[in-house]
């Protein structure tokens, strides 16, 4: 009797689990129980798993992430269709990630917010970032004070000799500079590398854990999974370096608030400012319900400083990497550079149209670095309609941009290292509406125009006065590290000037 009873249990829980929990969604991998999908990624890295199982499921297919499934949506016109013309139906986000109660305090910031806490904040940064000068000049200086930084170091480092040289570590300490500038009003520079690279090692630890299958196993419940010996020992150890990375930024944040004069009229000089100014107002007007706390400027600081360094100086790095790999392709940009500027001076946004082969190395980096694996899930607000599938309100969905920009429907020979994909016939630089790192639609980046400039005003700038060659050991030169974001081993390179 027992032994019935047992087969019948095993045969319902199976038959939900294989098949009637899928039935109405888009085809896709079979999940196990507990797991979902993310087993696969213990044996395969999860931008190479992710392909395959879009080639073998199609343009629109159900990934389950331990009992949570997750529709993918990979061909651009459907994404377009989607995200971009019906954007506010897909503008929100999960509410079932229960690690944002702890490394956000609650659905705070930018990335993890929805609602009218998400379009306050929104708008409020990006009416902030506009009056630094955000697309004018202002946001050009700040960032060519620190190219200039970083050039006169390299410059130093070749005078006394050193044959190779850590231009990764000079990139990431640059572009992390000009974050922090924005968002606490200092630059970090030699002096202060230490507290740079302590703050880099909390994001680079955040992001990596992010394509944990433990992490995502958990993330419906933390709390509950701590209980068991293996969960228990990561809930430690993720909790603890989490707490470091608060106890840092809230810091910062009481330190900037002692400093700031209220009664005064001053225009704030930084972001942090410029929100605790805002939160002084609020409270002089009597408006106490509101969403601008100090738990959601922690996250907001966290999420500009992870958008605005890390995806930055990775793809920087990406692009010395592959034109190290591809001479041919650095010395058809020196010689760019050399008819174009000829000389040794500053690059700027006035040069940019004239640099045709320098913007297409820009974006095809973008697109063969292939950054995040997978993108930032997002949720339906309504019910709606996908190609023939009806889909519920509060479907988890995300737009598949790695494997749009690996289709050789829309770039051929995607596996090639080719900038010349987006020079036209006459070698104008064009950029097909296939070309989308930055993501599309409500919650495209918020910092798509920073990062836009930070790419090529350094990679101009650096390839003008640089040459870049192999570094005596490059065993691990150019290997990828898997994480939330793509990043490459630390390397080294051989760096000579040009001038």
């Amino acid at each position: 009797m027992f032994a019935l009873i047992l087969a019948v249990f095993i045969f319902v829980y199976l038959f939900f689990h294989l098949y009637w929990k899928r039935k109405n969604l888009p085809p896709g991998p079979i999940p196990i129980p507990f797991f979902g999908n993310l087993h696969s990624f213990y044996f395969t890295d999860m931008d190479a798993q992710l392909q395959k199982w879009k080639k073998q499921y199609g343009d629109i297919s159900t990934l389950w992430f331990g009992g949570q499934p997750i529709i993918t949506l990979h061909d651009a016109p459907t994404i377009m269709e989607t995200f971009l013309k019906d954007g506010e139906t897909y503008a929100a986000r999960p509410n079932n990630m229960k690690w944002d109660d702890i490394i956000r305090l609650g659905r705070n910031g930018i990335v993890g917010s929805d609602g009218p806490k998400w379009r306050e904040n929104r708008r409020f940064a990006l009416h902030v970032f506009r009056n630094f000068g955000l697309g004018k000049n202002l946001m050009q200086e700040r960032v060519l004070e620190e190219v200039t930084h970083l050039i006169t170091d390299i410059t130093s480092d070749i005078k006394h000799g050193s044959k190779d040289i850590s231009i990764q570590n000079g990139i990431d300490l640059a572009v992390g500079s000009i974050i922090n500038g924005i968002t606490f009003g200092y630059r970090y520079g030699k002096e202060k590398e230490e507290e740079f690279f302590k703050v880099k090692k909390f994001a680079q630890y955040l992001i990596s854990e992010i394509a944990n299958p433990l992490f995502n196993i958990m993330n419906p419940d933390p709390e509950y999974y701590k209980k068991f010996p293996v969960c228990s020992a990561y809930y430690k150890k993720y909790t603890g370096e989490i707490q470091k990375m608060k106890d840092h930024f809230f810091n910062l944040i009481d330190k900037h608030r002692k400093g700031i004069n209220f009664d005064s009229n001053d225009e704030p000089t930084d972001f942090v400012e410029a929100y605790m100014r805002h939160q002084h107002k609020l409270k002089q007007d009597g408006i106490t319900d509101n969403n601008y706390d100090d738990a959601q400027l922690y996250a907001t600081v966290l999420d500009l400083w992870i958008a605005g360094q890390e995806t930055t100086s990775n793809t920087l790095a990406w692009l010395c990497i592959y034109l190290i790999q591809t001479p041919h392709i650095q010395q058809k940009l020196h010689k760019e550079l050399d008819d174009i500027i000829g000389s040794d001076r500053v690059i700027t946004l006035d040069d940019k149209n004239n640099l045709n082969y320098l913007n297409a190395i820009v974006a095809e980096t973008q697109r063969y670095c292939n950054l995040v694996p997978i993108n930032v899930p997002h949720r339906t607000t309504k019910a709606t309609e996908i190609r023939g599938y009806k889909i519920p309100a509060n479907t988890i969905i995300t737009h598949q941009i790695s494997t749009v920009l690996m289709d050789e429907r829309y770039f051929p020979e995607p596996e090639k290292f080719m900038p010349e994909r987006f020079l036209d016939k006459n070698g104008k630089f064009f950029q097909p509406t296939e070309l989308m790192p930055f993501g599309i639609g409500k919650r495209a980046c918020l910092g798509e125009g920073l990062a836009r400039l930070e790419l090529y005003l350094f990679t101009a700038n650096i390839f003008n006065h640089f040459k870049l060659d192999y570094p005596s050991n490059k065993t691990t030169f150019g290997n990828r590290l898997i994480g939330a974001t793509i990043t490459p081993v630390p390397f080294l390179c051989n760096v000579s000037k040009r001038f």
